[in-house]
C-alpha cells in the first residue's frame, strides 16, 4: 500500500521546508483553536496561500481545529471551518465531539480525522468515530503497533512516528488546567510533565536518577521503519509544530528516503552522519515509545534537547575555553556545556594560534571566548548547526508535454502532470515552410523554457509535418499560457461546497436527581452506605456489589463489565455500554457535545475545565432538559499513564509489586505541593492526584436555578468524619 508522509508546520518557513523535502501533507493552525496555542500559526491570509501553494505542489493540507470549543465560541468556530471549506484545506484534525458532529451535519463535503486528543484505542472508539463522520483516526501513542495493525476497520489509520511525546493519554492530561489555568486540551499545555518532582514513600524521599520524572525521550521509528511500512497503517505523523523549519526539513528528509528506499525495496538504512545531525537539531534522547515497546522511556537527567556531543573542553581560564573536537564545529553553530547547562553561540572561533576561523576539524582543538565565565572541565555538545534551507520551493512537478503541428491546423498543445489536463490552440495557423522550416529542435528548446515555473518537462512528444512553419513567439505564448493555467487549476482545486442546516436531535432520558459519591477507601464505602447514598462509586472490583457503581478504567475497554451499574469513562466504553452515566474525561464544555453523548448515556458529567459561565451557558442553550452532572468538591484525576514511575524508579521494571505494598507515594514539585499516585494493579497505570480539592458545594442552589440536579463528590484519602461532614454539607442545600 501507498503511505502518507503528514509533516509539522508552524510557520510559512516551515511550509516551505515540508515541500521541498517531500512532504505528502502537511498540518498547520490558525490562530485559534488549535491545539498548539503558542506556535506562530497561520492567520486567515497565510492559511490560503497555504493551501494555494500545497496544492500546486500535490501536498495535502490539514488543519488543527482540535481544541475543546466553550459554548461561546461556537458561531466564530463554525464561520472559520466555513472558511477553511471554501479555500479548499482537505480536511481538518477534531477532537471537541460536538464539534465534529456539528461539522460533518452542517458541511458534509468536508474531510475529517479524529484528534489523538480523543485517546483512540480500541475497536470501540474506532466503531464510535465512524458513527460519528470521521474517515481517519489519530490512535493514542500509547497503543503497540501490532496491536493497531490488527484492528479491523475501514478508517484511515495515522499514528505519530517521531518527535515529543505526552507522558499521560492524550485529551486526559488536567495537569496544566488545573495548576496553571492553561487547558492542554485548548492548546495551552505549560508542559507540566517537563518540570522537576521529587518522589516520596509516605513522608520519605526516594533516591532518583534524576528530577524529571514525568519527563519521556523523544519518540523515533526510524530503528523500527520497516515493521511500521509492512503494517496497515496509512499515514505517519512527525510531531514538531512548535519546531524549526530546519526540524521539519531534516525529519521529513529522512523519512522521505526511508519511505521510497521500501517502495524501491532497498535496505531501509541512514547514514550516521544523517543521524548525527538530527540528534543536533533536537533530540531529548530516543526512544521507541510505547508504539515499539521500548522500555527505555524516560529521561531523568533533562527535559530539554541534550544536542550531539561534539568535543570536551580540555582546558579553560577567564579568557578562553579550548575543545578538543571529536566532530568538525562550524562558526555560528549553537553549542552547550552538558555540565555547566549553559548554552551560547559560536560566533567567533579560534585555532591555537590565536586566529579568527570558520570552522574547527574534527581532532583539533579550537578555542572560544569565555564570556560566560566557565570554570570547570565539561562535555560539548552541538545544539544548533549551521545548516542553510533554501528559502524558497526548489522542488519541481513533473509534467509531461505533446504538440502536435498539422500544416493548415492550429499549433495545439496538451499538458498534463497525470491529475490536471491542458490543452490549447493557436490563434495562427500552421503553414508550409517557404524558406527555413520550424525544426523539432527548435520547438523543444521554445517548450523547455519553463524557467521559474513550478514545473519541469518530465516527456515531450513533438508531432509535426515535415517542412512547416509558425512563429517562435506563437510556440512560447502557448507554452507560458498552458503552464499558467495548470497552475492555476493546482492552486484552485477543492472539493464542492456544500452547506446545510443543522437541525438539533430532540433527546429524552428518564429524570435522574442526586447525589453521586465517588469513594477510594473501604471507609469512605461503608460510611456513604450508612448515610444511604444510592449511587456510590467505585474503581476497584473489590469494593463493588450489586448496588455501587463501578467506574470503567479508561485503559481497560477490553474487559467485558457485567456489573448492573457503570459509570463510563471515555468513548469507547460510551459505545460499548450505552446508556450507563458518563464521566467528566468525556471533555463536554458545550452543548453540542452534552446532546450527541447523550444519544448514549443516560446522565453526563460536565468536564471541569468548564468554569461557572460557561456552565450557565450550556445549560442555557440545552433544549432537551437533560440529566447533567457536575463535580462540587475534591480532588480531580490530573493525567493517567502507561508509564508507572514507581516500577521504573523502585523496582526497576521487574516484576511489579510496589503498588501492592500498602505504602502511600506521592510526587514533590518545586512548591512543595504534593501530589498522590494511585497505581491500578490491573492495568498497569499510573494516576496522578490533583494537590488541590474542588469545593463548590456552596454553589449548589446556582446550579439548580440553571437545571442541574445532579452532583458528585471526588474522594481521595477523606476519613469517616470528614465524609459525613461532606455530605451534610450537601443536604443543607436540599
Amino acid at each position: 500500500m501507498k503511505h502518507e508522509l503528514l509533516v509539522p508546520v508552524g510557520t510559512m518557513e516551515s511550509l516551505i521546508s515540508a515541500i521541498n523535502y517531500g512532504a505528502d501533507a502537511v498540518y498547520l493552525g490558525g490562530k485559534k483553536f488549535g491545539a498548539r496555542a503558542f506556535a506562530s500559526n497561520f492567520s486567515y491570509e497565510e492559511l490560503e496561500e497555504a493551501t494555494k501553494l500545497c496544492h500546486l505542489y500535490n501536498v495535502k493540507i490539514y488543519i488543527t481545529v482540535n481544541t475543546l470549543v466553550y459554548e461561546n465560541e461556537i458561531d466564530e468556530v463554525v464561520d472559520y471551518i466555513r472558511y477553511l471549506h471554501k479555500i479548499g484545506v482537505d480536511a481538518l484534525i477534531m477532537q471537541d465531539v460536538g464539534l465534529i458532529n456539528l461539522t460533518h451535519q452542517m458541511f458534509p463535503n468536508l474531510e475529517i480525522h479524529a484528534s489523538t486528543q480523543m485517546h483512540n484505542h480500541s475497536s470501540e472508539s474506532l466503531n464510535f468515530l465512524k458513527n460519528l463522520g470521521v474517515k481517519r483516526v489519530v490512535f493514542a501513542r500509547e497503543l503497540p503497533l501490532d496491536y493497531i495493525n490488527n484492528m479491523e476497520t475501514d478508517l484511515e489509520k495515522e499514528v505519530f512516528i517521531h518527535g515529543s511525546l505526552c507522558i499521560s493519554y492524550s485529551g486526559q492530561c488536567l495537569f496544566s488546567s488545573r495548576i496553571l489555568g492553561r487547558s492542554g486540551n485548548r492548546g495551552e499545555c505549560a508542559g507540566m510533565c517537563r518540570l522537576p518532582y521529587e518522589l516520596y514513600e509516605d513522608d520519605k524521599k526516594i533516591k532518583t536518577d534524576g528530577d524529571y520524572l514525568l519527563s519521556p525521550k523523544d519518540l523515533s521509528s526510524i530503528d523500527n521503519f520497516q515493521k511500521l511500512l509492512d503494517s496497515n497503517i496509512y499515514c505517519f505523523k512527525i510531531e514538531g509544530r512548535m519546531k524549526s523549519p530546519l526540524y521539519v526539513a531534516y525529519t521529513t528528509k529522512i523519512y522521505r528516503m526511508l519511505i521510497d528506499k521500501y517502495e524501491r525495496g532497498e535496505e531501509l538504512k541512514i547514514t550516521k552522519e544523517d543521524m548525527e545531525v538530527l540528534e543536533s537539531i533536537f533530540s531529548r534522547g530516543y526512544t521507541g515509545g510505547f508504539l515499539h515497546q521500548d522500555k527505555d522511556l524516560m529521561n531523568f537527567k533533562s527535559p530539554n534537547h541534550l544536542g550531539l556531543k561534539i568535543g570536551d573542553v580540555t582546558k579553560v581560564n577567564n579568557h578562553k575555553i579550548a575543545i578538543k573536537l571529536t566532530h568538525d564545529l562550524k562558526q555560528f553553530s549553537g553549542i552547550r556545556f552538558k555540565n555547566a547547562n549553559i548554552g551560547i553561540n559560536v560566533n567567533f572561533l579560534y585555532d591555537k594560534l590565536d586566529n579568527l576561523i570558520n570552522m574547527g576539524k574534527k581532532g583539533e582543538v579550537v578555542y572560544l571566548d569565555n564570556f560566560i565565565n566557565l570554570n570547570s572541565l565539561d562535555e560539548v555538545m552541538l545544539t544548533l548547526p549551521v545548516i542553510n534551507l533554501p528559502k524558497e520551493i526548489i522542488k519541481k512537478m513533473p509534467i509531461m508535454m505533446k504538440v502536435t503541428g498539422k500544416i493548415g491546423e492550429s499549433l495545439k498543445i496538451k499538458v498534463t502532470d497525470m491529475e490536471e489536463k491542458i490543452e490549447l490552440a493557436s490563434e495562427v495557423l500552421v503553414e508550409a515552410a517557404k524558406k527555413a522550416p520550424v525544426t523539432k529542435k527548435r520547438i523543444k528548446e521554445a517548450l523547455e523554457k519553463v524557467g521559474d515555473t513550478p514545473f519541469e518537462i518530465s516527456s515531450l512528444d513533438i508531432a509535426i509535418d515535415d517542412n512547416i512553419f509558425i512563429p517562435i513567439g506563437v510556440i512560447n505564448r502557448l507554452r507560458k499560457e498552458a503552464l499558467n493555467k495548470l497552475k492555476e487549476i493546482k492552486e484552485n482545486k477543492k472539493v464542492k461546497f456544500i452547506e446545510r442546516e443543522f437541525k438539533e436531535e430532540k433527546i429524552t432520558n428518564e429524570k435522574i436527581t442526586g447525589l453521586s459519591v465517588h469513594v477510594r477507601t473501604k471507609e469512605q464505602l461503608l460510611t456513604c452506605q450508612k448515610l444511604n447514598i444510592k449511587n456510590i462509586i467505585v474503581d476497584d472490583p473489590q469494593l463493588m456489589n450489586d448496588d455501587i457503581i463501578y467506574r470503567i478504567p479508561r485503559d481497560n475497554i477490553h474487559h467485558n463489565y457485567d456489573y448492573p451499574r457503570l459509570l463510563v469513562t471515555d468513548y469507547a466504553s460510551l459505545d460499548k455500554y450505552q446508556g450507563e452515566y458518563g464521566d467528566y474525561s468525556l471533555n463536554i464544555t458545550n452543548h453540542y457535545t452534552l446532546d450527541y453523548l447523550s444519544k448514549y448515556a443516560s446522565m453526563l458529567t460536565l468536564s471541569i475545565e468548564n468554569d461557572i459561565d460557561n456552565i450557565e451557558r450550556i445549560m442555557r442553550n440545552e433544549k432537551n432538559n437533560l440529566n447533567v452532572e457536575v463535580i462540587i468538591y475534591g480532588n480531580i484525576e490530573l493525567m493517567i499513564m502507561k508509564y508507572c514511575p514507581l516500577n521504573t524508579i523502585i523496582n526497576k521494571d521487574k516484576v511489579c509489586h510496589v503498588c501492592t505494598n500498602g505504602h502511600n507515594y506521592y510526587l514533590k514539585d518545586r512548591n512543595k505541593a504534593r501530589y498522590k499516585l494511585i497505581n491500578n494493579p490491573l492495568t498497569h497505570s499510573t494516576v496522578i492526584m490533583d494537590c488541590k480539592k474542588i469545593d463548590l458545594i456552596k454553589d449548589i442552589p446556582m446550579f439548580k436555578k440553571m437545571g442541574i440536579n445532579n452532583f458528585r463528590l471526588e474522594l481521595l484519602e477523606e476519613n469517616e468524619k470528614e465524609v459525613k461532614d461532606l455530605i451534610e454539607r450537601v443536604k443543607m442545600y436540599e
